[in-house]
């Protein structure tokens, strides 16, 4: 059995980076779907989030991705400065009075509209796409991340509602 060490591991394309975050999110998504009402609503499955409240999180990441794609797109090279827990906090306070349908069809739009602003970045070879691929793999990572939440939101049985 051979190691191979991960500084020699190749590196994926940025389109199969793209594919990788649209099946991250297709994946969420078609588990969040699956949800009843009581489950979606039920709370404690991430911290006190509910599921919807962790969609409702997502989407907020989604619509701030596209000034962050717009902002990488321009070449502008800032670090992007966040309070990630405001943020996350005021993402889903603004959607609380969302009803569940409501924000599995905002995650929808949200994804769509992202997924075509990253499938339309430059993916020429010469441009530097460190900030494009730390996006995708940060929005990959939540994706898989809070999957794990909605799997335990599927196992509440008689949630409290």
């Amino acid at each position: 059995r051979v190691m191979i060490p991960k500084n020699h591991m190749p590196t994926l394309s940025l389109q199969e980076k793209v594919s990788q975050m649209r099946e991250s999110a297709q994946a969420f998504l078609a588990a969040c779907e699956k949800l009843t009402v009581q489950q979606a609503l039920a709370a404690g499955v991430c911290g006190e989030w509910s599921a919807k409240a962790v969609v409702d999180h997502l989407t907020g990441w989604q619509v701030q991705s596209l000034p962050i794609l717009e902002q990488l797109r321009s070449g502008v090279d800032e670090t992007l400065d966040f309070d990630i827990d405001a943020f996350n906090r005021n993402s889903v306070e603004s959607r609380v009075c969302l009803s569940w349908e409501e924000s599995l069809a905002a995650f929808r739009e949200s994804f769509s509209a992202f997924d075509r602003a990253a499938g339309a970045m430059p993916t020429d070879p010469d441009r530097h796409h460190h900030g494009f691929t730390s996006w995708l793999n940060a929005m990959i990572h939540e994706y898989r991340f809070h999957l794990e939440h909605i799997d335990q939101a599927h196992k509440l049985k008689n949630p409290p509602t």
